[in-house]
Order: structure tokens, then sequence, then C-alpha cells
């Protein structure tokens, strides 16, 4: 669904002119001192990121050669996804690792609500200090996304930032110097989430050629469409282009500008006096399609795999180096995992698992499924094998069946083929969904007359334009 630090009360500069750097609106009141294991920890989240189109995941394309050796210090989780494949929902289930029939989010609060802990409430009150350096206005402060950072930075907030890429830069700078300057007496939680390579692709110099090969030009011809099915968005359009082939190599030189962003923060990283204590975890929000599914440059609409597949990759003190997991991972894991390697307690009813033992050597928990909805109110389970999606109409739910091992592009409704499968995973969903019922009639309670969107500023309601978003809270 995108930076010298601000806070002289961590040891850096003052901010430059225009810089927002935000407080968590309810601090948290601080331990005198850490608990837990005193391991620090970093997360990168990188905006719309396929799995697929990562060496680390099987891509022939050198996109990604930082983030596979990242891959390679620790381990890979083959079998990632997200739980929701927009930013702002898949944010709040990342950062609270609770369901949205947990943690609220809905049409009517897109928010991150503030009755729920959060990875940096639940760190902050263990006694670490907590920063933020984000882009992207899906996430922004007043959305309650800087619930439990002391320091909350919003890039497209700050004058001389007019690019993804200056906010790139930005970023990988204001992390670098955080890491510098990290207090000596108590862990830290940094997060850092990066824009790139959400549509439009404008990959800066040299990225924006890197990848214009023979295949760039191939691919078939795309006419020009309103919205994102068809062909090319009219709206993310570049002059004389109309091969499929030139957007994904676009798309691709926006992660290999990423991927080197996250080599200079993990050179930064391994190059202080604090690596070795630090726990850091990369990931994505979401995937995007490509053209999968007659679905081009945008995400969420579906449940299919190129929307849902995220990479997530896990680098743990005295943790093991090579490791490829095959366990089923979801976005609902990356509190859990991080506060498990940490040894700081989970808050109750979290809807993940922690997949810390597959980082160590050991078994992490199995799962036979992952689950996944989004915005449209379609939901969706998968194991190996089926993959059952259900869609609301006036009728009642439509429901699809796709067997993943024969036709892993899921391309082909196997429902009518396959009715008795299709009643054991209907089954399945509808357990599924009258669970989250139950928990909703307690969620709303706790949600009560809570706000929903508030009014965002002139800045982030331009930058959600430029990325195709229109949300209340830019309403005139």
């Amino acid at each position: 669904m995108r930076r010298a630090a601000a806070i002289v009360a961590l040891g850096f500069a003052v901010a430059p002119l225009g810089c927002r750097d935000r407080r968590a609106p309810a601090p948290t009141p601080r331990a005198t001192a850490a608990s837990g294991n005193g391991h620090n920890v970093l997360l990168v989240t990188i905006d719309t990121l396929r799995a697929d189109h990562l060496g680390a995941y099987g891509y022939k394309r050198a996109t990604s050669p930082r983030i596979d050796a990242l891959g390679r210090l620790g381990t890979v989780f083959e079998g990632a996804y997200t739980a929701w494949p927009k930013t702002r929902g898949s944010m709040v289930i990342m950062l609270t690792g609770r369901n949205p029939s947990q943690n609220g989010y809905s049409k009517t609060h897109p928010v991150l609500l503030d009755f729920n802990p959060t990875l940096a409430s639940v760190l902050k009150e263990a006694g670490y200090t907590t920063a933020a350096i984000v882009d992207n206005p899906n996430v922004a402060a007043q959305n309650g996304y800087a619930k439990g950072f002391d320091s909350y930075r919003e890039t497209w907030e700050e004058k001389g930032l007019a690019t993804e890429a200056d906010r790139m830069r930005a970023i990988t700078d204001g992390g670098i110097a955080f890491l510098r300057g990290a207090p000596a007496d108590r862990p830290f939680f940094l997060w850092l989430h990066y824009v790139n390579p959400h549509a439009p692709y404008t990959p800066p110099a040299p990225f924006d050629t890197a990848f214009l090969d023979a295949a760039a030009s191939g691919g078939p011809r795309l006419r020009l469409v309103p919205d994102f099915h068809g062909g090319i968005p009219k709206r993310w359009a570049a002059s004389g282009r109309d091969r499929l082939g030139y957007y994904v190599a676009q798309y691709d030189g926006e992660i290999a500008a990423v991927d080197q962003e996250v080599g200079r923060l993990v050179g930064a990283l391994q190059g202080s006096g604090v690596g070795k204590k630090t726990v850091m975890v990369l990931t994505s929000d979401h995937g995007e399609s490509l053209g999968e599914h007659d679905y081009y440059f945008d995400h969420g609409e579906d449940l299919f795999e190129p929307s849902l597949a995220v990479p997530l990759v896990a680098v743990v003190p005295g943790g093991k180096a090579g490791v490829r997991s095959r366990v089923f991972a979801s976005t609902l894991d990356v509190v859990p995992t991080i506060l498990d390697a940490v040894k700081v307690s989970y808050p109750p009813d979290l809807g993940g698992v922690s997949l810390f033992g597959a980082t160590v050597g050991k078994t992490a928990p199995g799962r036979e499924r992952l689950f996944a909805q989004n915005d449209r109110n379609l939901v969706a389970t998968w194991n190996r094998h089926f993959k059952i999606v259900g869609t609301p109409e006036e009728s009642g739910m439509r429901f699809a069946l796709y067997d993943r091992a024969s036709d892993p592009a899921e391309m082909h409704d196997v429902a009518k083929a396959r009715p008795d499968e299709l009643q054991a995973q209907r089954r399945i969903l509808q357990l599924f969904l009258q669970q989250a019922e139950k928990e909703w009639e307690q969620t709303r309670r706790l949600i009560g007359n809570a706000p929903g969107e508030g009014k965002l500023s002139p800045e982030a309601c331009l930058k959600l334009k430029a990325l195709n978003y229109v949300v209340a809270g830019c309403s005139p």
C-alpha cells in the first residue's frame, strides 16, 4: 500500500524544518529497567513487495542481493502470507498480532484502535526506547499507528523530501543515525517502513534501466484502462510503453532500489556495537498483482497468491544461519515471534503464533492452513492443496475452489468438479466466520463510541492521491 533523526532525547540533532515527529497520544508508563533478555528489535517493512520477485524466493533477476544475503544470515520463511492485502488493515494486524475481529479494524474504523496493545507499546512498557520512521500516510500517527512510539517520523510531511526516492534514502539515513546514537542503558525497538515498490513504478537511476532487457520489451501489448482490470491503468501509464514487460521491469527496479537501502542499513547495524544483540525482521504488508487474473499494478481487490504472498526474513542473536522454513507463516506472527525472541510477555488473545523456534534450529509450530480477508469482505482459507474464496453477493456468499497443487496460479475454479472438497473447505471457512462473529461481539463493546478516521494533513492527502488512495480523512 513508503532521515536525519529528530529527537534530542535520543541524542540526535534537532529535526529539520517541516519534519513531523509525532508522539503516542497516550504515553505508557516506562519501566525502570528493561525486562526480557535485553535484545534490540529492528523491524523493516517494505510496502507492496512480492516474495517471488526476490532472489531468496527463486527470482532470476538480481533484484535483491542484499535482502538475499540477509536471508542467508538467518531464516527465510518460504510460505509467508499477509492476512489482509491492503496497507492499513495489514499493518493493524501486524502491529497488534490480532485479527480484525479482535482489533476492531473495519470500514467504519479503518484505524489502529487504542484499546489494542501494540508491539511498540508492549516493548515500551518493558523498558524499550521506541522509534519509527515511515513513508505512506496510511500509517499516519493520527490513525493510531504511533501508539507506543517515543518518536514517530512521517517523512511525507517533511520539506525537501519531494520524491519517494528522497524519502527512501531519508528513512535509511534516519535509521542509521538511530543505530549510531542508540542509548546504551536500555534496548530499542526501531520500525522502518519503505513505500517502494508501490505503484507508480518510478525507480531512481540507475535502477530505472537496470532490467530493461529483452524480457522488458516483450510480453503482451496492453491497452489503457480507467481502472486496474484489462490493461495499464491510465494513472500509471508511461508514454510510449504498452508492454507488460516494461512495467514489471520498473517494479523490479523499485525493489532493487530499496534493496540497496536495506544493504546500507544492515551494514550500519553490523558495524555498530548493537548488531549482535539485535533481532531483525524484514517483511511486507502485502504483495502486488502484475497482470495475474487480469488485475494490473494494484493489490487488495482479490485474495489470490500475488497479493497475499510476502517475504519474511528473521535474524536473531544466537540463531541459525541459512535456514529455510516451509511452515505456514502469517503477518499475524510478527508480534509473537519478536516478543518470544526478546523474552517479553505476550498480550492476551493473539491471533498468530511464534516462529522463533525455526530461527534457532528448533521446530516451529505447524499450521495446516491460513486465512485472509480484504476491504471488500472477501474471505479465504487455504492449505497446501486447496484454497476456497468466499465472495459476498446480494443472494449470499459465492464460493470458488482452487486446486493449488495442480493449479498454483489459481486460475481454474474446480468447485463444480470437486463438490465434496468444496463442502469440506466451505465448512472450515464458515467455522472461521462464526468464531470471528463471536469475537466481534466483544470487540464492538470495546470500540464503543471511538472515532473512526480523522482528517489528514494536506501533505498526507496529496501523497495518498499519488498512490491512488481515496480515504475519508481527505474528503473536502
